[in-house]
């Protein structure tokens, strides 16, 4: 890597960060294939070695063949080539014989004589001509690899039927590398980091694993160092989830119908016969795994598995995922994972200063001390995934050096050195120019520190959280000024934890600041750039000052119940400027008024949230998951027989979110709200289907709304849409449409609002009701950039099928998420 100052350290944290979070991601979902009980690849020999590597082309056509499987003859240490057809394999010194095998070509048998310590060669494969004529299958004998599998699943269901509960002790060892410096070279060290867990898991698939003891270098913070072993060891399940895939295992108990097996070779390990199969999907169309299984003679327990992933499954920014285990017995033939490694690259399209473009991760976990059947879970298993202790960070280094399971190569020490010492000298001036930039690119997406719309102009601010002083308090105070009010704004708040069991929450803020009228598309936006930009903001604001108290529990896992009293003087401001860098001509729309008055409410809401949660230096956070389903329900009372209050109204609402896997054929993501209310509901309280964005696509929004927003004291709306990535153009069967390189999704959303029994407040407001449902559908096309990544640009199309005086189409530009 590039020199790594503290400033490029800071400028690429973020980069970073997410690298280690997707591949700690990454590696839970891929570890669930761990079908069964894996080693068997045979122990390297320890004589002197060398280093074959190559690539693997096909002689016709020229392409690179992928999982091509590489076998050094007599010796029995095996390896595939990646999706690039690459290949690295150890040989000995003296005269050696390589043999290459895929289904679809002749096996070659490669003779080679390492001179020096590295050999580079390519290989060409023939093609196995395909026979056109017909032919007739008459009594042919059962592949004895599909008889081996067969009594692998059988072998593999009766062990899981055993074990009720398991524990173990795990080292974890995480490296980043630059691909454009040589392997073992310091400089090609990006990041290096260390933990060692104590695992949980219970059938059927409740897992915790505690980070006990973690360390690394310091290029990156602690607090986002969570790299785990995850469920890498959860081999009860048939369909491995990967991302957007349901991917069937190859120990599932439906295997054979999507994969061939076929015997390659028989290897001796110790005194053990073990079978070594190849792994190959029937289907390219559908997202299956390819590569090698290796399954013990006489018991047929799985004991190692070495695959990849075939052309249907497709991976942002990621490629030649690479998943190998090794297996041993930990005692009455419970054969477990001893070693799993997963290795990997990222391949970035945008150079970033300071950053490599070209990275590769290897994620390796070595687990001990397995203890089966104690029956003694973790009082938190179920609701947390991740339990960071207290005392993780404050082992020493003599301590590592102990208990280190897998050591350190030299160069991995020696690029630790050089990362901490590069991360202590003082930047360049350049360095500090461009980190100053980066920095202020990321604040001014941040609304607590800058913001512009009509109402207040530019907004400059700062906030202040203190949560180091104690896990049980949580202080925080933001405050800034409007320059086109003129006017300061702040927001004091104390939190205190009164129980951690039952996550039980108190406290209040004081604030006075500007407001927007809650929307239920584009809540959590910051229409900053947007509305600088073309004066485009779907909020309506107005300004409070007053008090809020809080207080929230935990009822059963998974829940929360809110309760919050507010005590708010509220009031109607105006525009007060309609500048804009490009549209200078628009006519930026008025605020509206709200009802003005001092508004009194007790609000109650109970939600569900199916996220994991982690636990870090006693605090409780959201994991983040592809699929996961959260529902909130809740209602406002402001009531003077009550309570002194200026308004008498009761507002309840629902909303839902869910994303999920269909089909196997991609991911879709539903969200949906109800409300309704009863009593004068002020315009402030409207429920109000704003209109986004506006120049660009959004998930979950209405992309042919222009620039209305459509209010009611009624509401209904649903937005359902499918991302069917490259899975239905592959499944087509087609020859030219499964080649379409481009991702497919689809959309569509319908909404209601309305004003029933209600008596306005404000006669002369201008709102507008969707009486009749508004409905819009469309699709969209992604991966249209992928030499531009991670800003791989999509176009989606959309059409309002009912018959509102807004857009009929839209055509926009979009960022998919990864």
């Amino acid at each position: 890597m590039s020199r790594l100052t503290r400033t490029r350290g800071d400028r690429a944290a973020s980069i970073v960060r997410t690298i280690v979070a997707a591949v700690s991601w990454l590696g839970i979902v891929l570890g669930a294939l761990a079908a069964r009980p894996s080693p068997a690849a045979a122990q390297e020999d320890t004589v002197s070695q060398a280093v074959m590597q190559g690539t693997v082309y096909d002689t016709i056509s020229g392409s690179p063949v992928p999982y091509v499987i590489v076998k050094v003859a007599g010796v029995g240490t095996t390896t595939l080539t990646d999706r690039e057809g690459r290949f690295r394999i150890m040989v000995p010194t003296d005269s050696a014989q390589l043999e290459f095998r895929r289904l679809g070509y002749y096996m070659r048998a490669v003779t080679v004589v390492a001179i020096g310590p590295a050999i580079d060669r390519d290989i060409f494969l023939r093609p196995i001509p395909v026979e056109l004529e017909e032919i007739v299958v008459a009594g042919e004998a059962e592949d004895p690899a599909v008889r081996i599998m067969r009594e692998a699943i059988a072998r593999k269901k009766d062990l899981l039927s055993r074990i009720h509960d398991y524990r173990y002790d795990a080292y974890i060892k995480f490296l980043i590398r630059d691909l454009a410096k040589h392997e073992d070279s310091t400089e090609a060290v990006v990041l290096i980091t260390e933990t060692r867990t104590a695992a949980y898991w219970e059938q059927p698939d409740r897992y915790q694993e505690a980070i006990v003891a973690r360390r690394q270098s310091s290029n990156l913070d602690a607090e986002n160092n969570l790299v785990t072993v995850g469920q890498i060891v959860n081999f009860n399940r048939d369909r491995i989830d990967l991302q957007k895939y349901a991917v069937v295992s190859p120990t599932a108990d439906d295997a054979l119908d999507h994969y061939d097996y076929h015997l390659i070779d028989t290897l001796e390990v110790g005194s053990r016969l073990v079978f070594r199969l190849a792994v190959e999907p029937k289907s390219g169309a559908k997202p299956l795994f390819v590569g090698m299984i290796d399954v013990a003679d006489s018991t047929y327990d799985v004991l190692g598995i070495d695959v990849g992933a075939n052309d249907a499954i497709r991976f942002d920014f990621f490629k030649n995922l690479r998943y190998r285990q090794r297996m041993r017995d930990f005692g009455d033939d419970n054969w477990m994972p001893d070693e799993i490694r997963f290795t990997g690259e990222l391949h970035l399209g945008i150079p970033i200063p300071g950053f490599p473009e070209h990275l590769s991760f290897e994620h390796v976990a070595s687990l001990s001390d397995f203890r089966f059947d104690e029956g003694s879970p973790p009082s938190t298993l179920g609701e947390f995934l991740i339990v960071v202790g207290d005392g993780a960070d404050d082992l020493d280094s003599a301590a590592w050096n102990e208990r280190r399971t897998i050591p350190l190569r030299d160069v991995e020490q020696r690029a630790w050195a050089r990362i901490d010492s590069l991360e202590n000298q003082p930047a360049s001036f350049g360095d500090r120019v461009l980190g100053g930039l980066f920095q202020g690119i990321l604040l001014t997406t941040d609304r607590d520190f800058f913001h512009f719309n009509r109402v207040e102009s530019t907004y400059l601010g700062a906030r202040i959280a203190l949560r180091d002083l104690s896990p049980n308090l949580n202080l925080q105070a933001k405050g800034g000024y409007s320059f086109g009010r003129d006017e300061a704004q702040y927001a004091l708040s104390a939190f205190v934890r009164l129980s951690e069991r039952q996550r039980v929450w108190v406290g209040g803020s004081y604030l006075d600041e500007i407001a927007n009228r809650p929307e239920l598309v584009s809540r959590g936006y910051n229409p900053t750039y947007l509305a600088l930009l073309a004066k485009l903001d779907p909020f309506d604001y107005y300004h409070q000052r007053g008090f809020r108290l809080s207080a929230s529990t935990k009822l059963v896992d998974f829940t929360r119940l809110q309760l919050w009293y507010s005590d708010l003087d509220q009031s109607s401001i105006d525009k007060v400027t309609d500048y804009s860098l490009l549209n200078v001509d628009r006519v930026q729309p008025e605020n509206p008024p709200i009802a003005d008055g001092r508004l009194r409410s007790l609000t109650v809401a109970l939600s569900f949230d199916s996220r994991p949660l982690l636990k870090r230096k006693g605090r409780d956070y959201y994991l983040s998951t592809l699929t996961y389903t959260q529902l909130t329900g809740g209602v406002e009372i402001a009531a003077p027989e009550f309570i002194n209050t200026d308004f008498d109204f009761t507002r309840y609402f629902l909303r839902f979110q869910r994303r999920q896997r269909t089909f196997n054929l991609g991911l879709t993501t539903m969200e949906g709200y109800v409300g309704f209310a009863t009593g004068t509901l002020p315009p402030q309280r409207y429920y109000t289907v704003d209109f986004g964005k506006g120049a660009f696509f959004e998930e979950g929004g209405f992309s042919t709304m222009r620039e209305s927003n459509f209010a009611g004291n009624r509401v209904a709306m649903l937005v359902v849409s499918h991302n069917f990535d490259q899975l239905l153009f592959r499944k087509s069967g087609l020859p030219l449409v499964k080649r379409i390189p481009f991702t497919l999704a689809v959309h569509g959303g319908v909404f209601l609002t309305d004003f029933i029994d209600h008596t306005p407040i404000l006669p002369e407001e201008p709102v507008l009701t969707a009486s009749t449902p508004y409905i819009e559908l469309g699709f969209g096309f992604g991966n249209l950039t992928p030499w531009f990544t991670p800003i791989n640009l999509g176009v989606y199309f959309s059409w309002q099928v009912s018959s509102y005086d807004t857009d009929v189409f839209s055509f926009r530009i979009g960022v998919p998420r990864p």
